[in-house]
């Protein structure tokens, strides 16, 4: 279950949560006056409710997250943390490794039946994945450098924020189970949704900055991602010519 995400410091104890819809800075989310009473604290600036998900399951949190409901992501990213974060990073570059994995292994003409090369492939697909996840938070920091005074966020937290953006990931687990990786059609949704998703982390990351700036430094970023991955590939399949 989704804990809430403490960010206190000497110099911003009073902005350890913010508002869902504008943005704004609150210091909490609900008042608690006894075990049986409970209120959802309201905006100041807004006058809505600061977060109305921390009354909601998990599931409807995540659904939004498919919608790409900004307030979803502003929830997620600001007002709470997620245990051991780590663990959700590693399950994205897996399933983004498998993708590629699956992908590659179902367009080759004449497919290899051998354990040790499809074991080599699937090695190639991580470092392949770790590569391009990497260029692409490097562009993330290189604009949070230029723009550091309009976050609140320090590098660390860039980088883990920035990875939440590829948790469309995990839906390789569909695509192995209904065959759909070699689809060209499925393989256009999934890159325009990641793309969405991280337009709205950055949108969430960099609120004072606009949506079109938000959006040219995601599609830099991609295509740098995408560049340095295609770098990568041609550098390994001429070492083993």
């Amino acid at each position: 279950m989704w804990r809430t995400r403490y960010r206190g410091s000497p110099t911003r104890e009073k902005e350890e949560f913010a508002c869902i819809n504008c943005q704004q800075p609150a210091t909490n989310l609900y008042i608690k006056y006894s075990e049986e009473v409970t209120t959802l604290t309201d905006c100041d600036k807004c006058d809505k409710t600061v977060d109305k998900y921390i009354e909601q399951d998990v599931v409807l949190v995540v659904i939004d997250l498919m919608l790409q409901y900004v307030q979803a992501y502003r929830h997620l990213l600001l007002n709470v943390r997620i245990q051991r974060p780590e663990r959700l990073f590693v399950i994205f570059w897996l399933s983004h490794a498998a993708e590629v994995w699956i992908r590659e292994r179902e367009d080759r003409e004449e497919q290899t039946t051998m354990l040790a090369d499809q074991e080599w492939m699937f090695y190639r697909c991580l470092l392949l994945s770790a590569v391009e996840i990497s260029s692409f938070v490097f562009v993330i920091l290189l604009f949070w450098r230029l723009k550091k005074d309009e976050t609140a966020h320090t590098w660390r937290q860039m980088i883990s924020l920035t990875m939440l953006g590829y948790y469309g990931n995990v839906a390789v687990v569909l695509s192995f189970i209904f065959r759909l990786s070699h689809r060209l059609s499925y393989q256009i949704v999934m890159q325009i949704f990641l793309l969405v998703s991280h337009i709205q982390v950055q949108r969430v990351l960099f609120p004072t900055v606009s949506d079109s700036n938000n959006i040219i430094v995601v599609l830099v970023a991609k295509t740098f991602s995408t560049i340095t991955g295609a770098l990568f590939t041609q550098a390994v399949n001429d070492s083993f010519m």
